[in-house]
Order: structure tokens, then sequence, then C-alpha cells
């Protein structure tokens, strides 16, 4: 999946925990942190969820966090 469209896709399930300026920045960054180039596979997926989900647990809990990503498997179910 291209970059674009990955990153409106998780932010929008991250936004109502965190906000759309922090999904998104939060997301790039580790999307970058992790060398993901403009095309995004599963396994790259799997290591980006998992960045994402240690962040969002400060926000709203280990288990909600759970819950959330959860959310980003589904909304990406075709790299999943």
């Amino acid at each position: 999946m291209d970059k674009e469209s990955a990153v409106a896709r998780i932010a929008s399930v991250l936004q109502p925990y965190v906000g759309r300026t922090m999904a998104e920045a939060s997301l790039k960054a580790h999307w970058d942190k992790l060398g993901i180039g403009d095309r995004l596979n599963a396994t790259q997926l799997d290591a980006l969820v998992g960045r994402l989900a240690s962040g969002l647990a400060v926000f709203v809990g280990r288990e909600k966090a759970q819950n959330v990503v959860a959310e980003i498997r589904t909304a990406m179910g075709d790299l999943s």
C-alpha cells in the first residue's frame, strides 16, 4: 500500500484518541525511523503497529491500546 493511503487509514483510527496532528506526526516519525519507503508491506505494518501501540498505551492505557491496534489491523485488512 502506498504511504499516503496507509497514513490516512491509520491516522483516521488514531485521531479520536490523540488528535489529528499527533496521529499523523507520530505515524510519520515511526514510519521514517523504521526506514519504510513509499510502500508498506505486512511485515512493516506489524513493526509500525507495535511502535504505535507502545506510545498509545501512555495516552489510553494498555488495554485500550490493544483495542486500537485491532481497529488499525481491521482498517488495514488488505495488509494484515
